[in-house]
């Protein structure tokens, strides 16, 4: 398990690419409970007053429905499905560690929501994991799909654009604030 872990570190420093991950059902799975348990916790912190716990895990349901058809469309279209799950095991799997760093974050920015702007450092730190996020994402979809880094990033920040269009329209309040 610590090899895995080693791969998605060196792919999220752009260093290795999903092809360096086994297609396996299993590591599949592995990374998607590992996402999940840090994901709800977090999307909890940030929406859980308002709305219901139901509603969180729908949004959750539907943001994951949306990756998993999202890249089998993309990859299907270009003629690498034999990649798809590489490379959802790749973009689970570096959301998991990048939704780790970002747990004490994200309590740090719940805890100085409301306060005076120089507490807004948590909110900056966990920007930077947004579009640390996006370059990861575009890097490991350009080599699933084997083209440019710039064709992969700019397919990342549609999915990313989708993703929270559908959490705006299930969970606006946190933006209106």
């Amino acid at each position: 398990m610590l090899a895995y872990v080693q791969v998605l570190i060196n792919i999220a420093l752009r260093k290795r690419g999903p092809e360096d991950l086994p297609d396996s059902g299993f590591l599949l799975g592995v990374s998607f409970a590992a996402y999940l348990l840090l994901q709800l916790p977090l999307a909890w912190l940030d929406y859980g007053r308002y709305g219901s716990p139901g509603l969180l895990f729908k949004a959750t349901a539907v943001s994951v429905g949306i990756l998993f058809s999202s890249v089998w469309l993309l990859l299907r279209l270009t003629g690498f499905r034999s990649r798809y799950r590489q490379t959802l095991i790749a973009l689970v799997g570096t959301s998991a560690l990048l939704n780790f760093i970002s747990f004490p974050l994200s309590f740090w920015n719940v805890a100085t929501r409301g306060m005076e702007p120089s507490t807004s450092l948590p909110g900056i730190f966990l920007f930077a994991i947004v579009l640390w996020s996006l370059s990861i994402d575009g890097h490991i979809l350009s080599r699933a799909l084997s083209r440019p880094y710039l064709i992969g990033l700019l397919a990342a920040i549609a999915l990313f654009l989708l993703q929270v269009t559908m959490w705006l329209e299930m969970m606006p309040a946190p933006f209106i604030e």
